[in-house]
């Protein structure tokens, strides 16, 4: 994704309406595609929601967002977020979409206040179990979806003790089983499928960065990156990942050795 100076500095301040509806509350999170921010629907008494914005650096950007919109409008699952609308602004050329307001931490965040960085088995299979949910739901559409960026920082654990949600949308795909995209420019290091890398994505991509998030959040570990473990494989050095149960006792043989 290209950034330049003016897309990281120009997060608009507290106050802006945005297309004459949205008041601007504060800045949850701001990037080199633009921002997120917390908004108050002018139309709508009390509520808060989270308005995510792209600046149009490109055709390819644009599309991916106007992808993601789409793809979550659709969507009906406890442990996604809802998406309401999308719109542009040609004035500033900008692309907005307004989804629910989450408030929590990641699961990244509190991973790395946890003693050794990791969770007990337990807690982490409670986290897990509406992720695990709500991947098989989108594999189940049709065609499926394939989030491809499942990792601990995009999942959110509410403030509310509601159960944890799955988000960032970025670089979803549909599943094309003719297709050979990767998403290996945007996927992240340790948690991107060894497809990804080379002949394109599927179910299996998802299924990988379940199971890579699981190691971090049970070892305190990132596991080491796919192109790195097939880079030791193909030239018969084995596999540099070491067992889960390894690096904590606490985790069962079996439970490693899925």
């Amino acid at each position: 994704m290209r950034c330049n100076v003016q897309d990281v500095h120009s997060a608009l301040p507290i106050g802006t309406v945005i297309g004459d509806r949205y008041n601007v509350v504060g800045l949850l999170g701001k990037g080199g595609f633009g921002a997120v921010y917390l908004v108050r629907d002018q139309r709508v008494r009390g509520n808060l929601f989270a308005l995510k914005e792209m600046i149009d650096t490109s055709r390819q950007e644009r599309a991916r967002f106007s992808f993601e919109s789409e793809l979550l409008t659709r969507l009906d699952h406890p442990a996604l977020p809802r998406v309401y609308r999308s719109f542009e602004n040609e004035t500033n050329n900008r692309s907005y979409m307004l989804m629910d307001f989450i408030e929590g931490p990641n699961l990244e965040t509190l991973r790395q206040k946890q003693p050794q960085k990791r969770f007990p088995l337990s807690q982490v299979m409670s986290m897990m179990a509406p992720i695990v949910q709500a991947i098989s739901y989108l594999h189940k559409q049709r065609p499926p979806i394939i989030h491809r960026d499942i990792k601990p920082a995009n999942i959110i654990v509410p403030s509310t003790g509601d159960q944890t949600v799955l988000v960032d949308f970025g670089i979803a795909k549909e599943f094309d089983p003719d297709s050979t995209t990767t998403a290996v420019r945007r996927c992240s290091p340790g948690y991107g499928a060894p497809e990804q890398y080379n002949r394109g994505t599927n179910n299996r991509t998802d299924i990988y960065g379940l199971g890579a998030t699981f190691y971090a959040l049970l070892t305190g570990v990132v596991p080491d990156d796919a192109f790195y473990r097939m880079t030791n494989l193909g030239s018969g050095n084995g596999d540099p990942l070491e067992p889960a149960h390894q690096l904590n006792p606490d985790i069962p043989v079996h439970v490693s050795d899925a």
